[in-house]
């Protein structure tokens, strides 16, 4: 098991699981941690460390960015900057706010005009 599916595994086994320094700290529901998960940790360190880290970095480039609203490549789609995860959604134009289309509309450039 590599590192990633070692973290999306306990993840959804309700593990908390953080970093100080060289240390990964877990926080884990009583008898979630078996003999086998202890060993992929152990074995995985090193992996988990630098994902944990990657992911730390990219969560505050996003809080930086904050929400970003554009409209998508796709006629009829929104695409939203998620300030919490820093991923990218796209939507239906259709199902958001009117806010959200001003937001967009207010972004957007024809491919005619000039920067």
């Amino acid at each position: 098991m590599n590192a990633k599916l070692l973290l999306d595994d306990l993840r959804g086994r309700g593990v908390k699981i953080e970093t100080d320094g060289e240390r990964l700290l877990v926080d884990a529901p009583a008898g979630v941690i078996t003999e086998d998960l202890r060993d992929a940790l152990i074995k995985n360190k090193t992996g988990l460390l630098k994902l944990l880290e990657r992911e730390r970095r990219r969560l505050e480039e996003a809080s930086m960015r904050g929400l970003i609203i554009r409209w998508s490549e796709y006629p009829t789609w929104i695409k939203l900057h998620d300030p919490l995860t820093g991923e990218w959604h796209e939507v239906r134009a259709s199902e958001c706010l009117p806010g959200i289309i001003r937001t967009a509309n207010r972004y957007y450039r024809r491919k005619d005009d000039t920067a």
